[in-house]
Parts: C-alpha cells; structure tokens; sequence
C-alpha cells in the first residue's frame, strides 16, 4: 500500500508544471500582450528607429516575449527535426513537395529583393504594372492562390459534415468564407475586372478610390494580414508538437490538429516575412506589429540553429544557417537599399502578400490530403474489423 501511495505521489508530482517552466509561461503571456497593447495603444514605432530609446525598449519587449515562449515550451519544440519527417510519411507526395520547398521559396524570396534593389523599374512591372498589358499581375495571381484555397477548404467541409464532426466543418467553411472576402478584396469585387466607376462619395474615403474595404484603413488591414500570415506560416508550424499536446487533451478539439500547418512551413515561409517597405518609408517595419514579425522570425530561426546543433546533425545546421543568414540578408535589403518604394509604394509588401496567399493555398491543400488519409485509414480499420 506505501508503494502504491508513492507512486501515485510521484505520478501527481509528474504532471505539475515545474516553478521554472510555470515562471516562463506568466512572463511570455505578460510580455506579448504588453506588445498587442502597444499595437493598439501606439501602433507606429518611433522616427528615427535607431535614435528613440522608446524603440529599444519595445524590441525588448517583444525579443523578451519569444524567448520566454520558446523556453515555456521547450519540450515541444525540441523535437522538430524528427516529427516533421513524421508528420507527413503518409503523405509521401506532400512530403517530396514540401523538401523542395524548402530550398525554392527562401530562393525566391532572395530573388525577389535582388530585382528591388538592383532591377526596381523591372521588379515593378513583374508584380504591379499600372498599364495594360499585364495589369497589376501580383493581384490577379494572389486572387488565385485564394480561391483555389477556398475551392480545397469547401471539399473539407464537405467531409466533415458527412463524417457529422461539425465543428470540424463549420470551421472549414469560415476558412472558406475568409479566403472568399480575401479574394473578393483583391479584386475590388470585381472593380479590376470590369473597370466600374467607383461612386464618389466612397472614392473620397478609399485611399485607392476602389470599392473595397480594406483601402477605408490600408494600414490596419495589411498589418492583419501579415500578423496573421505569419502566424499561420511560420509561429504555429514551429510550436506544432506543443499544440498538438493541447488539444489532443480535449476530446471535441483534436480535430484541430489537422488544421495545424506543417513544422515544414517555418523553414518554407520564414525569409519572405523579411520583404517589407524599407525603412525610409512611414510604415513597413515602423509599424509595431511588422517589427514584431521580424524580431520574432529572427529568435525562431536562431532556435532552429539550436535545435540542429543539439540533434548533431552537420546536415541541418548548414540548413538553418543559410536560412538565418538569408533572412537576416534579405531583411538588410529590405530595410536600408530598397528602390522599388519610391516608383511604387505598394510594391515592396505586394511580394510578401504573394508568399502569404500561396502559403495559405498550400495549407489548405495539405489539410484537404490529411482528411483523404483520415477517410482511407478508416476504411481500412472497418475493412479490418469485418475480417
């Protein structure tokens, strides 16, 4: 019976946090809504960046904020390297996709901010040519992205509700009905289509004088957008094993593990978070939840360094150090020799937003590919069970 009663004790005493781990937990949570009061209290950094104390205090902030999460869920993260081979071994397509990547975006993110800073005019008329032909390509291009998202996210829905997990179903269709207004935004309802006059008592409110709404307040929508997008593409992809524990502890959420983007993505998607107006400009990085992005961008793939140095694998530090090395490169570029700003100011984040939109294409492609799998291992367990 002492035996019993002690282990039982050390089972209870197991399942505590440790003061440690609990002290990391209360300061990441105080320190990142600190850092979203002062979006909403004071949303523009301080002119000039380097010269406002203001600004170190709030790069602190949000550098003390990701330390103190990645040190609250440490146990999750470490083993990044071997669950994103895991993740997707009955997904081998998937898998194959996402190694190459891996190598291709961070490319192509690279590319793109050697076109704005040596080849401007040409990098502005790859994405945003204002005349015809081509016509603002990046717009009608993103437009797709999402709509085929949407397409993918619609299927999901649709076996949800026949597998009666309904939840699970209505937030497929939420997701469908975000990229549906995303799309409908880029394409000013059809404005760029058909080339209708905007009414002018709206024009004079728009700042692009479109019927859409988020040119009502640009800033606020783009900062969203990018918040969000890195959200989904690059935080919750790196602490996907920590969530994944979370909600595997609820019996009515665990289907959202299938919505979690892939630990792939962190190492896909991360440069391109680097393309922002440069920091001449009255946004960009200026704005506190862009800077936010890049700050926190910086300590994962730091923790990407770490996780690599600590698995022995020469193979994957080289990985995420060219990875570090690129964003820090690219941000470098983006922030002090960008040209294309001042030929068109739309034009630096237009680059990141086509990142965004084929990130979210993407996910919703390979949450479509897990409920396949989901329907063909439950065919196989009944095929099973009638035998």
């Amino acid at each position: 019976m002492k035996k019993l009663a002690k282990n039982r004790g050390a089972i209870a005493t197991a399942k505590v946090i440790p003061y440690n781990q609990a002290a990391y937990v209360v300061l990441s949570v105080g320190l990142i809504i600190a850092s979203l009061v002062l979006f909403s209290a004071e949303p523009a950094i301080s002119k000039p960046f380097f010269g406002n104390p203001f600004n170190i205090y709030r790069v602190a902030i949000m550098a003390l904020a990701m330390v103190f999460l990645l040190l609250a869920t440490k146990d999750g993260w470490k083993n990044n390297l071997h669950q994103a081979e895991a993740e997707t071994k009955k997904l081998p397509k998937v898998q194959k996709l996402l190694r190459r990547l891996q190598i291709i975006l961070p490319a192509l993110a690279i590319i793109f901010i050697v076109l704005q800073i040596f080849l401007p005019e040409f990098a502005v008329n790859l994405i945003r040519k204002e005349s015809q032909p081509f016509y603002r390509t990046g717009i009608f291009i993103k437009s797709a992205f999402q709509i085929v998202g949407l397409v993918f996210f619609v299927k999901t829905a649709k076996y949800y509700f026949k597998e009666k997990n309904y939840l699970a179903g209505v937030l497929s269709c939420l997701l469908a009905l975000v990229l549906f207004v995303m799309a409908g935004e880029e394409l000013s309802w059809g404005q760029r289509i058909f080339h209708w006059d905007t009414p002018a008592d709206y024009a004079k409110v728009n700042a692009q004088g479109e019927t859409n709404l988020h040119n009502l307040a640009t800033q606020a929508f783009q900062n969203t957008l990018y918040f969000g997008g890195w959200l989904l593409l690059v935080a919750l992809p790196f602490f996907r094993s920590s969530l994944k524990k979370l909600f595997n502890k609820t019996k009515h959420l665990k289907f959202v593990n299938e919505f979690l983007p892939p630990i792939a993505f962190t190492t896909i998607f991360a440069v391109a978070f680097s393309l922002f107006d440069p920091i001449s400009t009255d946004n960009g990085i200026y704005w506190g939840s862009n800077l936010f992005i890049v700050v926190g961008t910086l300590i994962i793939l730091c923790a990407e360094v770490y996780i690599a140095v600590k698995s022995h694998s020469d193979k994957n530090l080289s990985k995420s150090l060219l990875l570090l090395a690129a964003f820090i490169a690219v941000t470098i570029g983006s922030a002090f020799f960008n040209r294309t700003w001042k030929l068109n100011a739309g034009v630096p984040t237009e680059y990141l937003e086509l990142f965004i939109s084929f990130g979210i294409m993407l996910w919703s492609i390979i949450v479509n590919q897990r409920t396949h799998s989901l329907a063909s291992r439950t065919i196989a367990s009944s095929a099973d069970d009638a035998d």
